[in-house]
Parts: C-alpha cells; sequence; structure tokens
C-alpha cells in the first residue's frame, strides 16, 4: 500500500503522541510518500510559536528524523489546479506521480474531492481502520 500523509495528519499524530501510527505502517510494508515541499511544511508548522505549548524541540527532530526515515521521496511533477486552495494542489501532483492508494488528510476540502485519479483522499479515522 503507497499513502501520502498530508501535513496535518504528522501535527495531529505529534501533538495526540500518536507519532509511532507512522513508524509502524513502516515497520507493515506501507509505503509513506512525501516531498520536500511536504517535509518543509511539516517543519514550518511544527514550529509555529502557538504549537510550543504541545511540542517540545525534541518532539520536532524526532518527527523530521522520523519523516526522513521512513518517506520515500518523489519529485511531484507539474502542479495542476485541483483544488479551491492552490497550496494543496502540489500533493495532488505528488499522489499521481507516486500512484498512492491513498492521501490521508484532516483538509475538508481535499477529502471533499473523494477520489483523484487513482487516489483515494480520506480521513485519519478511515485509514487506521483499513490499515488494521
Amino acid at each position: 500500500m503507497v499513502v501520502v500523509l498530508d501535513c496535518n495528519i504528522w501535527i495531529t499524530l505529534t501533538i495526540n503522541s500518536q507519532i509511532d501510527f507512522i513508524a509502524d505502517l513502516s515497520d507493515n510494508a506501507t509505503i509513506i510518500v512525501s516531498c520536500t515541499t511536504l517535509r518543509n511544511e511539516i517543519i514550518s508548522v511544527l514550529n509555529r510559536p502557538k504549537l510550543s505549548k504541545f511540542i517540545s524541540p525534541a518532539d520536532i527532530q524526532k518527527v523530521i528524523e522520523l519523516h526522513d526515515l521512513v518517506t520515500t521521496i518523489y519529485a511531484p511533477g507539474k502542479i495542476l489546479p485541483v483544488t479551491k486552495d492552490p497550496k494543496d494542489d502540489y500533493l495532488f501532483a505528488l499522489v499521481a506521480k507516486s500512484k498512492a492508494d491513498y492521501l490521508v488528510t484532516g483538509d475538508k476540502i481535499l477529502i471533499d474531492i473523494e477520489r483523484y485519479k487513482k487516489t483515494n483522499v480520506i480521513t485519519l479515522a478511515r485509514f487506521k481502520e483499513i490499515a488494521k
């Protein structure tokens, strides 16, 4: 199974002390796809001052190291307009390039798309059911 985890999933799992879920996916032969843009977005959001009360510098370092360890990096290729929020269109270029089975996100605008090419756009709760 090939999956792209949106930035908000990495952040949610970090805040809820569930980041090991990603390591477990990797241990169970799930291919977790990322790109430089997604990695940079994760780092940027983790370092927002308003999150400092939930996420320690050590947590940030752990997430970055985990990301680098468990993800397969792709160059997304041509980014086409897909969503109402153009800053998220790179995710659809990434899922197309990697032929991902799932894009896991908490973003309602993206979830409403439901399917892009052969990729299902689903919530974390739904993905956890599938990944069992």
